[in-house]
């Protein structure tokens, strides 16, 4: 089942794969494989990688990963490698930049034409940024992360960068219509859930300096003070925005952080190509009163021969995490 080949110009040599394992995860770059080939068996030699040969993997007829070969270890009749997608020079790469007046989809075109990655759709971000300033030799993913964030803040919208066929892109994040089913007791095989309010928030406060002068909004959960007590979140705002903007950016972060806060997380199951980090799927165990729709954070599948095994961790929100840029 496992179609793994290395691309030579245009040519596709198909690899002698023992097993390859795919992963990503949510707001971090980039989606990358593991695989282990065979290159000799008694007289018979089959092909091999080298750094920076594009690798593709399919499963079943279908692709699942395109990218570049970055590692290798060879032994006598085996070698295992690890490739990453066109994301991985959003990491690997750093800068500095001035942007005025630019949407987020504009400065990574600037990015990615500085750079010469090659991209597929960019969706229009439609929110302008008056400014955004990087200073110190930053990645050029927390570059644009950066600026993704300062849009998620003032429209709620979230966007995902993505690799497909080695071109970069960016679209407006996926919320299929259907999504997959895991239950336990017909796909799911073992996981570990909790619950805690140690990261939960009651009250937000934000507070912003201009000209000497401290402009402040708040946000409250009433339900949750009466409940928890006051349990308050504060930040300081850098961005260049007004008071009602400053007022939106506070309900929005206090409805990404009231409430208890659920962790359900090492999902391992049969499984399913199309399960991938930023994906959402609708998770049963009726055992710990779970049936609802949660967002893919981690992804792991191991492929061997015709088995296929997935570990995911999910997140009930899709809200960028705390410390992402």
């Amino acid at each position: 089942m496992i179609e793994l080949f290395v691309i030579k110009d245009t040519e596709w040599l198909e690899l002698v794969a023992e097993s390859v394992s795919l992963e990503g995860h949510r707001y971090q770059a980039p989606r990358s494989i593991e695989a282990t080939i065979v290159i000799k068996q008694g007289d018979q030699t089959y092909y091999s990688v080298t750094e920076g040969d594009t690798v593709l993997f399919k499963w079943k007829g279908k692709e699942l990963f395109r990218g570049i070969v970055f590692a290798r270890t060879p032994d006598e009749h085996t070698l295992a490698f690890s490739a990453y997608d066109m994301l991985q020079y959003l990491v690997k790469n750093q800068d500095v930049y001035v942007f005025s007046n630019q949407r987020a989809d504009q400065m990574i075109r600037r990015i990615a034409n500085d750079f010469q990655i090659p991209t597929a759709s960019i969706a229009n971000t439609g929110h302008t940024i008056k400014s955004l300033v990087i200073k110190n030799d930053t990645t050029l993913y927390d570059i644009i992360l950066k600026a993704l964030k300062q849009t998620k803040s003032q429209t709620g919208r979230h966007y995902q960068l993505y690799s497909e066929k080695g071109k970069l892109g960016l679209r407006a994040w996926p919320d299929p219509s259907e999504v997959w089913v895991l239950e336990t007791g017909v796909n799911i095989t073992g996981y570990q859930y909790s619950t805690s309010i140690n990261d939960t928030a009651t009250r937000v406060v934000l507070r912003r300096q201009k000209d000497n002068k401290t402009y402040k909004a708040s946000a409250k959960d009433s339900s949750g003070l009466n409940k928890y007590g006051v349990l308050q979140y504060t930040e300081t705002v850098t961005d260049d925005i007004n008071q009602a903007q400053l007022q939106q950016r506070a309900d929005v972060r206090l409805a990404e952080k009231k409430g208890v806060k659920k962790e359900l997380k090492n999902i391992q199951a049969v499984g399913i190509p199309e399960v991938q980090s930023g994906l959402p799927v609708y998770i049963s165990i009726p055992e710990a009163g779970i049936k609802k729709t949660y967002w893919v954070d981690t992804d792991r599948h191991e492929f061997k021969g015709t088995k296929h095994t997935m570990t995911i961790d999910v997140v009930e929100k899709n809200t960028m995490p705390e410390g992402v840029s």
